[in-house]
This record gives structure tokens, C-alpha cells and sequence, in this order.
């Protein structure tokens, strides 16, 4: 049993550095760029080996996902539980956010790329599911506080909405900003700027139709800076790893 154990720990220490270093190599060199047997040389490993643990590039990509998407839901796991009103909670997942794909700027890209329909149903169901459980928790956040906001009527009931289903507006906001401000050079060709200011306005002006309280207007920019600045204050306070 004590050999099982140590071969299993090093796999498992074989697997991370895999991952580590194949997610160096995206940051430095571009995603398109990684090569499963440069990853395995620059790990001083034979390519074999590397396939040992994943059976194609694209298990790998999806692997690299997970491990960020894990760090992502450990930051999302604790919004919940901030000293917080419930529509401040939710502002406080689009500025957990941001200020995330901020610091991994690689993020958004890799993730959109691990699940376009072609390398998706390339990866093994195996890694599919592992980066869908990664990501769970940040979706289980996001219907605590909704439900939490439901039971203090901070937010009325909607017709044939669940909570889950309240969820998916601000989620598909967030994920389509985040596309749009990763795609090199499309908002500057509209002459848009500032893509996350915008997105804290679209969400209070999301959160405000809904008639989530206390309402805040988003056409009036002072009080949405002023609310941003205090939430930021939160989250630096209690999550200070999410504003980092």
C-alpha cells in the first residue's frame, strides 16, 4: 500500500507540474503556440510520458482550465458569507471578477477556446467533467444569494424564473463583456472603451429592472462609483486575494 501511495503522489506531482508549466508556456507564448512535446522537454519528460496523463492536447488545455477555474470558485465560495446587502453581494461577483480576469488575463481566452464546440468534443468526458465541477460553486454562490435576497424580499419573485434561472442574466452579462474585451481590437473598432465600467452599469441596470433592492441608478455614474467603491472596500477586507 505504502508504494501504491508513493507512485500515486508522484503521478499526482508529475500531473501539476504538467499543468503549471503548460499554462507558463500559454502566458508567455500564446495558446496556439503550446506543443505537447516542447511542454514535455521543458518538464525534462518524455512526450510518452506527458500522454501517460493526458491523452491529447486538448485534455490538457482542459486541465489547465480547471486548475484556474478552481482558484476562480474558491474566491466566488465566500462572496456569500460577506457582510454585504444581497444586490451588493451580487455586484461583488462581477468585481471578484473582473479584477480576476485582470490578473489572468489568459482566463477568458482559454476557457472560451476549451469549450468551442470542435476541441469540446475533443476532450475526454473524463476532463469535461472535471472542469464543469471545478466552476460548480461559483453557480451554487450565485443561487445562495439570490435565494437569500428572495426570502428577504430584496428581490420580488419573477414568473417562471428559478433561482438558477435569475442567475443566468447576470452570468451571460459578465461572460459577454468579458468575450467582448478579450477579443483584440473589436470595442476599439467601435470606439468603446472602458468595457468593465460599462459592465458595472448594465449589471445595476440589470439588478435595478429586476427591482432588486435597495435600487441604484445606473445613469447616475457618482452613486454606481460610489457603491463600487464601497463594495471594492469589502472584498478587499474579508476576500483580499480577489482584489490581487
Amino acid at each position: 500500500m505504502g508504494t501504491e501511495n508513493r507512485k500515486q503522489r508522484e503521478r499526482e506531482a508529475r500531473e501539476t507540474l504538467f499543468v503549471e508549466k503548460a499554462h507558463e508556456l500559454i502566458r508567455s507564448e500564446g495558446l496556439l503556440a503550446l506543443q505537447m512535446s516542447r511542454l514535455a522537454a521543458a518538464c525534462e519528460y518524455a512526450t510518452g510520458t506527458l500522454y501517460q496523463h493526458f491523452n491529447s492536447k486538448e485534455d490538457l488545455l482542459a486541465a489547465v482550465a480547471t486548475r484556474t477555474t478552481r482558484q476562480r470558485a474558491e474566491v466566488f465560495r465566500r462572496i456569500p458569507r460577506l457582510p454585504l446587502g444581497t444586490r451588493s453581494r451580487m455586484l461583488a461577483m462581477v468585481l471578484a471578477d473582473i479584477d480576476f480576469a485582470q490578473v489572468n488575463p489568459d482566463y477568458y481566452r482559454l476557457t472560451q477556446f476549451v469549450t468551442t464546440e470542435v476541441v469540446w468534443a475533443s476532450t475526454s468526458e473524463a476532463r469535461r467533467e472535471e472542469l464543469l465541477e471545478a466552476a460548480q460553486p461559483i453557480s451554487e454562490a450565485v443561487t445562495v444569494i439570490v435565494s437569500e435576497a428572495r426570502a428577504n424580499q430584496d428581490l420580488p419573485l419573477a414568473q417562471e424564473l428559478g433561482e438558477e434561472e435569475m442567475g443566468l442574466g447576470p452570468w451571460a452579462l459578465n461572460t459577454g463583456m468579458q468575450t467582448l474585451a478579450n477579443a483584440q481590437g473589436l470595442l476599439d473598432a467601435y470606439d468603446i472603451h472602458r468595457p468593465y465600467e460599462h459592465l458595472i452599469r448594465h449589471t445595476h441596470a440589470l439588478l435595478t429592472g429586476w427591482r432588486w433592492e435597495p435600487r441604484i441608478d445606473p445613469d447616475e455614474p457618482s452613486v454606481v462609483r460610489a457603491e463600487t467603491e464601497r463594495v471594492r472596500a469589502v472584498l478587499r477586507e474579508h476576500i483580499p486575494e480577489a482584489t490581487s
